[in-house]
């Protein structure tokens, strides 16, 4: 099989488009803060955890891995089972995975379990 110019036209706009959703990618990412990210999920942490939840409750720690952008923790300072969540977020700052009060029998929190 011979390439003809059809076909050289045909691979030289898929490859400017796979470039163009690169860029639109990096742009994504970067326009979104961690600032913006740790509201997001602070404020579903204050709908979950009741009336005694507060915005200051969260922090937030780099991904362990290039598909997690942070992990957003809330909570006591000292671990509480049920009181504690983890927002595990994506680099475009969607959700992964999240952890609540059901799960730490079975999942080890991130900041751990004996952290002040």
């Amino acid at each position: 099989m011979t390439l003809r110019p059809l076909h050289y036209i045909v691979i030289t706009l898929l490859a400017l488009l796979a470039l163009l959703a690169a860029a639109l990618y990096q742009r994504a990412t970067l326009t979104l803060t961690e600032t913006q990210i740790i509201e997001t999920y602070a404020s579903q942490y204050l709908e979950l955890a009741g009336h005694n939840a507060k915005l200051t409750d969260c922090r937030a720690r780099p991904g362990q891995n290039s598909a997690t952008r942070m992990v957003v923790i809330c909570g006591p300072d000292r671990f509480d089972a049920a009181r504690h969540y983890e927002f595990h977020v994506g680099p475009l700052g969607q959700l992964i995975v999240k952890h609540g009060p059901g799960d730490w029998a079975t999942r080890d929190p991130v900041a751990g379990r004996e952290a002040a």
